[in-house]
């Protein structure tokens, strides 16, 4: 087949034909869009540093000008009302100052009283009161630079007025420096030189809008505030914009504010002018476009048909290998590049056979590998995770997943902050551990499981180390010891109770004994004995302390017999309520009872039941040592009957409440932790459980729970 008969050829050509027309297309367009916009831009740059560089020398004038106070001020001549003297400060400030080229003094009423240079002679005595800088000047007492003003001489001047204040800050005259715009050399000098290419040019507007500098002299003076790049200088506004001037002529300036003056700088330039470098470039761009285009086309033919017949071979050959078949060579072709090609396409095809075979067999290896490990993982009780610096998952077991209440999959890749299963635990405090110890670290840890519920792990930590970054990954291995620790918990109370027990039944009756006989004496002693009776109710009361603590302690020793029957809680809390009234009144302490309607009936100890609620209630009026509220609420919550007291005392740390309960603990100055002790025992004698919950000076809130 002829080489322009081929498809694969016209593609080529077509293709190539195509992108030419495309990047010329594109290059018309990017320089129709972009090239204007860069000219425009450049322009602006050179627009922008005139007007700043315009900017910074009128700054400059402008601060010599002010220096000019405190020369006025300081100077003697200007102190005194001789008119010479006056005169002769006016033509040092002249001589000193470049921008300075005359000057007059005005008394308080605004009538000149001296002037330098003598072309001003016909102002003597002249009134300038009305003069806007005069009234500024006075008014004020600081220095004062006005407006463009029309002189009576046809001049257009900049005036400086300086107030002079005598020592009670009392204006005595004013004095009036002016700068002539069109004959100052150095101002003109200064701005006239700014030319800005071949017709740009920069003029200055007042605070009024009136031109301060032009290249065109005529124009000084001129009121151009209807202008509008002048309209937002009078905003305080700076900026570029594309506006026309009085000649019609479309123009691209940048302009900006003068702060220090409330004056405005323009620079601008035709924009004819700016767009004329684009407009030489697009004329010549057709040209070397067409000439472009002729010769890429001719290349274009002449390469695809060189290439066309080895692509083809290749192009066969490579299709049977990706449809499997690795057994594909192809004879060499040529010396050139498409002939190295298919000689590395068949030492290719050797390596992929090779290759295949081996990857097949490790993967297969590693595939069984893995899910062996897998499985040696998942089978195993413990909770294994394993966290990246990041503190992402990176491994975590089914055992693990299980505990949070989700699956592996859910975790991956997943913050470990994320799940509050781990109470303590901080990843930042764990990467420092593990970097200072740089070995394993096997300690006891808290988690919550889906439930929420508490349970105790002991968790080895393990670096996993990476030969560039050091510790890479952390390993946690937790093995659940719940029980353990329950079970420890039991045998310690248990411990703690039989020694109570012992104690309780080996030393309650041996003190039962003296005890009432040392009573009975004292009652005797105390009716023979009239004096020093306040010694004998201290000892009354001791005594009595001691016989309630040996009380206790029966009660501990013996077991109780329990009268177990069905019982309005709402009536027991109510007796036990007025029973403890009185004692609340004295502690300036109100009780409140919040009872739901209908409560059900409960299978208790009327007894013990009152006994505990006792407890609760007294434990509560004793910690309100500055009086308040109990209050007392019994409803069903959650399939159980709840009773909750709530009071307004001073709290318990949060630290100590896990401790309550246990024998020989108290909270208070003179207890025995007895009274709770056996309040915990009776209210798991009815199946129930007591919660407390309690805050540092806002109060204490216990919660008994009775399933129903």
């Amino acid at each position: 087949m002829k080489w322009f008969k081929s498809q694969i050829f016209w593609k080529i050509y077509i293709i190539n034909l195509a992108i030419i027309c495309t990047l010329l297309g594109l290059m018309f367009i990017v320089s129709r869009i972009i090239l204007p916009e860069i000219s425009k831009e450049q322009y602006r740059q050179v627009t922008d540093k005139t007007v700043l560089r315009m900017k910074d020398q009128i700054s400059l004038i402008a601060k010599d000008l002010q220096s000019l106070e405190n020369y006025v001020q300081s100077n003697e001549n200007f102190k005194s009302n001789d008119f010479n003297q006056l005169s002769r400060g006016l033509a040092n400030i002249v001589d000193i100052s470049p921008y300075i080229d005359s000057g007059t003094v005005l008394d308080t009423n605004g009538y000149v009283r001296a002037f330098y240079p003598n072309d001003l002679k016909h102002l003597k005595n002249y009134n300038l009161s009305k003069r806007e800088y005069f009234q500024q000047a006075l008014k004020t007492q600081k220095i004062y630079l006005s407006n463009v003003v029309s002189a009576d001489t046809g001049r257009y001047l900049l005036v400086v007025s300086i107030p002079v204040v005598n020592d009670h800050k009392e204006v005595e005259r004013i004095v009036n420096l002016s700068l002539r715009i069109e004959n100052n050399e150095i101002f003109q000098s200064i701005f006239q030189s700014f030319k800005i290419g071949e017709n740009g040019y920069t003029f200055i507007v007042d605070r009024n809008g009136k031109i301060i500098s032009h290249p065109s002299k005529e124009r000084i003076g001129k009121d151009v505030s209807q202008n509008p790049i002048v309209k937002k200088l009078l905003k305080k506004q700076s900026g570029y914009q594309e506006v026309t001037n009085t000649n019609g002529i479309t123009m691209l300036a940048s302009f900006e504010y003068i702060p220090i003056l409330d004056w405005g700088v323009v620079a601008q330039i035709p924009a004819d002018e700016i767009y004329e470098p684009y407009f030489a470039f697009q004329k010549s761009l057709w040209t070397i476009s067409l000439v472009t285009f002729i010769v890429l086309s001719i290349l274009t033919a002449l390469y695809a048909r060189q290439i066309i017949h080895p692509i083809r071979r290749l192009y066969l050959a490579v299709d049977q290998v990706a449809k499997g078949d690795y057994n594909q060579r192809i004879e060499k072709i040529d010396n050139t590049e498409i002939g190295k090609l298919s000689s590395r396409f068949n030492e290719m095809i050797q390596y992929i056979r090779q290759s295949k075979t081996n990857l097949q067999l490790k993967e297969e290896q590693l595939k069984e590998q893995k899910e062996f490990l897998r499985k040696i993982i998942d089978m195993n009780p413990s909770y294994i995770y394993a966290i990246d610096k990041e503190g992402n998952f990176t491994l975590v077991n089914e055992s693990f997943a299980k505990l949070l209440g989700t699956e592996t999959q859910h975790l991956l890749g997943k913050k470990i902050d994320d799940f509050q299963f781990n109470i303590e635990s901080n990843p930042v405090s764990v990467w420092e551990e593990i970097e200072k110890m740089k070995e394993r670290i096997v300690l006891e840890e808290e988690f919550k499981d889906q439930e929420g519920k508490t349970r105790w792990v002991e968790t080895v930590r393990l670096p996993i180390f990476s030969p560039n970054e050091g510790t890479d990954q952390i390993l946690f291995v937790s093995t659940d010891i719940t029980e353990r620790k329950q079970a420890e918990e039991l045998l310690r109370k248990s411990e703690k109770l039989a020694v109570v027990g012992e104690l309780a039944a080996g030393v309650a009756h041996e003190i039962r004994n003296p005890l009432t006989s040392i009573n009975g004496f004292m009652h005797l002693l105390k009716e023979e004995c009239e004096t020093h009776k306040h010694y004998f109710e201290i000892m009354e009361s001791e005594l009595e302390r001691i016989n309630f603590i040996v009380n206790e302690f029966l009660m501990l020793g013996k077991p109780q017999v329990m009268n177990f029957q069905r019982k309005d809680v709402s009536v027991l809390l109510k007796d036990v309520m007025t029973l403890l009234d009185a004692q609340a009144i004295l502690n300036n302490v109100k009780m409140i009872s919040e009872f739901e309607p209908n409560l059900p009936l409960l299978y208790c100890d009327e007894n013990q039941l009152k006994q505990v609620f006792i407890n609760i209630i007294k434990n509560a009026i004793e910690a309100m040592t500055n009086g308040g509220e109990i209050k007392v609420q019994a409803k069903v919550q959650d399939s159980c009957l709840v009773i909750r007291f709530i009071d307004q005392g001073c709290g318990i740390p949060k630290d100590r409440i896990s401790k309550l309960g246990e024998p020989f603990y108290s909270t208070k100055e003179k207890g025995t932790g007895l009274g709770l002790m056996v309040s915990y025992k009776i209210i798991e004698a009815h199946n129930g459980s007591i919660k407390i919950e309690s805050e540092v000076g806002q109060g204490t809130t216990v919660d008994i729970i009775f399933p129903i």
